[in-house]
């Protein structure tokens, strides 16, 4: 006659419990970290679109156009949370 495995039946179910509980929890830090890249994306991406309107904004600007000699004005866009200062120039003049 074999001996009752009641011990043993019972540990191995706490072992699947706990390692089913670490692999959803592995999943839900996944899928947290995956929410916060695509906010920091987007708000980079509007961050890169509004410096770029800016920059041809003043590429456009009346001075800038009808500047009699070429020339390149220093242009500065401020640090924001997502992208770091960004200093470039604008070509004026024809």
């Amino acid at each position: 006659m074999s001996a009752p495995r009641r011990g043993a039946s019972l540990l191995e179910l706490l072992v699947a419990f706990l390692i089913l509980e670490l692999t959803a929890a592995a999943a839900l830090a996944g899928a947290i970290t995956l929410e916060r890249l695509r906010r920091h994306a987007e708000r980079g991406a509007m961050t890169d679109a509004a410096r770029w309107e800016a920059y041809r904004l003043a590429e456009r600007a009346p001075a800038c156009v009808g500047a009699v000699t070429p020339a390149a004005v220093p242009t500065t866009f401020s640090s924001t949370v997502e992208r770091p200062t960004l200093a470039g120039s604008v070509r004026c003049g024809r």
